[in-house]
């Protein structure tokens, strides 16, 4: 198979080292497929554009083979594009004691442990020499009942949670609309979508309640439902870690760290100049305010979050609408 290898590269023939991927990964040729990872993308020095197979061998590598294999594609970040990042793949299918050891870079060791935290291990005792994220390494109990996504072969089954069992919500007159730290965190859950995709993203602060809130953006007739703050994680999560219709996935770790930023900003934790909060400050403030889902397009395609806040205590309410679409 080494010498069908010689023959696709000198050929150019993508769809046949495409094919040889999937022999590899049927046959476990790990070596194999590490090689066709590395050599299809130094194809280019003889003009051929082979980088979409070296992709495809660095995602199954990481996907499929034991830990050393998958650590050393995850520590050559060679992926021009991806259904995913590595460390999230490779996260999805290791568990920390199958990968950690054969990780060389301290940035993605501390990226596949939070990865690895988000599918539910419980990673608190460990001790990373670089974490970009700096947040806890063990699920709090709000975040307890979110799903991990399933990553494929060829795709990522990333399925937006439902929209489903909204009722008409009475809406009053518009508020005076505000900027501040929590409305740049709402809008920064969905930056992929805004800076790489067609989204957009719009998200205000008024005083007043939730529908106030949801009023003051434009809209004048919506179905909403009241939802726990499980539910509303599960929302944020989901578009934080999602790339939209085009833009590239981030993954599961960074959408994580988007909402703990977003979450901190919204109970008003953020002043404190303390990261990551303290979890118990940060559930109390989460537990005292009100949090909405809402749609005033039922009928819209494409990835969509919106979502409305209400803090009783102080009077203010936050609302985002965040859409992107893949025409």
């Amino acid at each position: 198979m080494n010498s069908d290898l010689d023959h696709l590269l000198e050929l150019g023939d993508l769809d046949g080292l495409l094919r040889l991927i999937d022999q590899c990964c049927v046959d476990k040729s790990w070596p194999l497929l590490e090689s066709i990872a590395i050599r299809s993308r130094q194809a280019s020095d003889r003009g051929h554009q082979l980088w979409p197979a070296g992709d495809h061998a660095e995602h199954r590598l990481a996907l499929e083979s034991p830990g050393e294999f998958a650590a050393r594609a995850v520590d050559r970040d060679a992926q021009v594009f991806g259904l995913a990042p590595l460390t999230e793949v490779a996260a999805s299918s290791h568990t920390w004691e199958e990968i950690s050891s054969y990780l060389s870079s301290d940035l993605f060791r501390a990226l596949i442990a939070h990865e690895r935290v988000f599918r539910g291990e419980d990673l608190s005792d460990l001790k990373l020499k670089e974490d970009p994220l700096d947040l806890p390494l063990f699920l709090t109990e709000w975040e307890c009942s979110i799903k991990s996504i399933q990553i494929e072969k060829y795709a990522v089954a990333d399925t937006a949670p439902s929209f489903e069992e909204l009722s008409p919500l009475a809406l009053p007159s518009p508020s005076a609309i505000e900027h501040d730290s929590a409305t740049e965190a709402l809008r920064n859950l969905v930056q992929t979508w805004t800076d790489q995709s067609n989204g957009s993203s719009t998200a205000v602060r008024v005083d007043g309640s939730a529908a106030t809130a949801i009023s003051s953006l434009g809209v004048r007739e919506v179905k909403a439902k009241q939802v726990t703050l499980s539910e509303i994680w599960k929302h944020m999560t989901w578009a934080a870690s999602s790339g939209g219709a085009f833009g590239r996935r981030p993954g599961n770790a960074k959408g994580r760290f988007e909402v703990w930023w977003c979450a901190t900003a919204l109970a008003g934790l953020d002043q404190e100049n303390i990261w990551p909060p303290d979890t118990n400050d940060l559930n109390q403030a989460l537990n005292e305010m009100n949090w909405w889902i809402w749609d005033d397009d039922p009928l819209s395609k494409g990835w969509k979050l919106k979502v409305a806040v209400e803090d009783p205590l102080e009077g203010l309410s936050w609302a985002l609408a965040a859409q992107d679409r893949k025409d």
